[in-house]
């Protein structure tokens, strides 16, 4: 049931996110494919390092809006429980993202 509740709320987060797009697509050019934003792209390569619990906690409050209350009655656990996923999740996340902005802007320089 915690499966279903945290596909459920990222398959609306993804059907907003279609929603968004133009209708069009399909029939727009192959040049006009925007690029990927490396926020974006860092951000979802640090949310899949990140363990089960903590990254499901974190996307059903920050991706699906959903308050703290809401997060623990569909997981089963008790909201102290998720209060601890996020803010331990957070933080890894923010070391996560901080090691990977380190190695992106800590390249070699030459004298």
């Amino acid at each position: 049931m915690r499966t279903t509740a945290y596909r459920l709320a990222v398959s609306r987060w993804r059907r907003r996110k279609r929603g968004e797009r133009s209708p069009d697509r399909a029939l727009q050019g192959n040049g006009t494919v925007a690029a990927l934003d490396e926020s974006h792209v860092a951000l979802v390569a640090a949310l899949r390092r990140l363990p089960e619990a903590q990254r499901q906690a974190l996307v059903l409050h920050h991706i699906a809006d959903l308050p703290v209350h809401q997060v623990a009655a569909e997981v089963g656990v008790p909201e102290g429980t998720i209060k601890a996923r996020l803010s331990r999740g957070r933080t890894a996340l923010a070391a996560l993202l901080a090691d990977e902005s380190g190695l992106a802007g800590g390249g070699v320089t030459h004298a």
